[in-house]
């Protein structure tokens, strides 16, 4: 039988200090950051749901509105 252990099946994350990649930090809270898109922003999750919050449910409210019948 072969002594050498068998390879891992999941994936392994990203190391962000990794020393081929430069690390990258949230400008906001110094966290490192690992996604992509939060590499590619600049802010983590968190930070940017505080700089850009959702926009609040601006739909027009219909009512009825009693007016002449119209010919």
């Amino acid at each position: 039988m072969n002594d050498q252990p068998l390879p891992d099946c999941a994936p392994e994350e990203p190391d962000p200090e990794a020393p081929g990649r430069p690390a990258v930090r949230c400008r906001l809270c110094g966290r490192p950051l690992t996604g992509r898109a939060s590499r590619r922003t600049g802010l983590g999750p968190a930070c940017d749901a505080k700089l850009h919050p959702s926009r609040p449910d601006i739909r027009p409210r219909r009512h009825d509105v009693e007016q002449e019948r119209l010919f």
